[in-house]
């Protein structure tokens, strides 16, 4: 089964938890002509609009993954259109539904709306939930994830803080650990990238370590791994893999990437698009890897691309992946390790030219990853 989840999947480098869509979205069983059918049989009986807002997720669900980017967009965009205003009346609905055209902006490289999107799903959780509901906080870390994926750093990290200090005043401890494990993940990311980050990384992992509530025991956990990344990002190359593989365990059978090696980018930037990516046709492609039990990756193949044939920047991609490193895996995992999709996607941003409004995208694409596991597993 395929959760609408993989919909609203979020940058790996913050976890903020956001509010979960109604666990009966799913896709399983449905093609997309049928998802399709029962939408427009829904809009046409004038079904209420949480049994709209599901249909047109499972919809855009599955035009998303035929790699259909833009009209997922406008399948999700629609549907707001017709739902948004009932935001006080189903606020939970209406903010799954802005938070996944968050995510498919981001994919179509509509990256202004879908800040715009994340905004408003908060405001539709305040809209129809009591002020100290700790699921509106929540959603305040999806739309930090979101300014953190755009590298608005600042405005990310005001709202880690601001997050974590309301609801440490309002005793809602789980919430607050989430903040500011997302900080700590957030700058450890850095860190891993600037030098300049590593004290900010440590400042932030270290606002976790000493504290003792129930709900902190779990971060505490997570924050060993980060001060493993930070401990061999300090070492040299040539001893980082055997601090990776002294790491403690991950617990139960998760894939904690500890560490990814940077892209090379081409000489030529432009070689890195096939060609059809900057005129908004989508190019991707599924990959499936195993994690083996020490960490290391094997068995990168490609099981699934885009019509328009994906240019060099996916083998680069691939190489970058194939260098990763997993916290050393624990449980119940086979003498092969755990097997993973990750669906890449190569996205131009679209953006205004200097001194008109009309829409162009960047030439220079940016590679987004999508944990696809659960659709081959099903």
């Amino acid at each position: 089964m395929i959760a609408v989840a993989v919909l609203l999947q979020v940058a790996q480098m913050a976890s903020g938890p956001a509010p979960t869509p109604d666990p009966d979205i799913i896709v399983s069983g449905k093609t997309t002509a049928e998802a399709k059918r029962i939408l427009e049989a829904c809009i046409a009986d004038r079904c209420t609009p949480d049994k709209e807002i599901k249909a047109s997720l499972v919809y855009a669900t599955r035009q998303m993954l035929d790699g259909d980017y833009p009209a997922a967009r406008q399948t999700l965009l629609n549907a707001r259109h017709r739902n948004a205003a009932f935001d006080k009346t189903y606020p939970l609905q209406v903010s799954d539904l802005h938070r996944a055209l968050t995510r498919l902006s981001t994919l179509d490289g509509w990256r202004d709306s879908a800040r715009l999107s994340a905004v408003d799903a908060t405001d539709a959780l305040r809209a129809g939930l009591p002020s100290g509901d700790p699921t509106i906080l929540s959603q305040r870390l999806f739309s930090a994830s979101q300014l953190a994926r755009e590298g608005r750093i600042i405005g990310a990290t005001q709202i880690y803080n601001d997050v974590a200090d309301k609801a440490r005043q309002r005793g809602q401890y789980a919430v607050e650990a989430q903040a500011l494990f997302d900080g700590a993940v957030l700058y450890a990311t850095l860190a891993s990238l600037d030098p300049v980050y590593r004290n900010s990384a440590q400042e932030w992992a270290d606002r976790i370590t000493h504290r003792t509530e129930p709900e902190f025991v779990e971060m505490r956990s997570g924050l060993s791994l980060l001060r493993t990344k930070l401990a061999a990002l300090a070492a040299k190359p040539q001893d980082r893999a055997a601090i990776y593989s002294a790491a403690q365990p991950a617990d139960g059978n998760a894939a904690i990437l500890l560490d990814e090696p940077k892209l090379q980018v081409l000489p030529d930037d432009q070689q890195l698009a096939g060609g059809m990516a900057r005129e908004g046709v989508p190019e991707w492609a599924d990959v499936g890897f195993w994690v083996r039990p020490d960490g290391s990756v094997a068995d990168l193949a490609v099981v699934r691309q885009s019509e328009a044939r994906p240019g060099s920047w996916l083998g680069e991609k691939l190489k970058a992946v194939s260098g990763r490193r997993y916290a050393p895996l624990q449980g119940s995992v086979g003498a092969r390790g755990l097997y993973r999709v990750e669906r890449y996607s190569l996205v131009h941003v679209v953006q205004s030219t200097i001194g008109t409004h009309m829409p162009v995208r960047a030439r220079i694409g940016e590679i987004d990853t999508m944990d696809m596991t659960p659709l081959y597993r099903s």
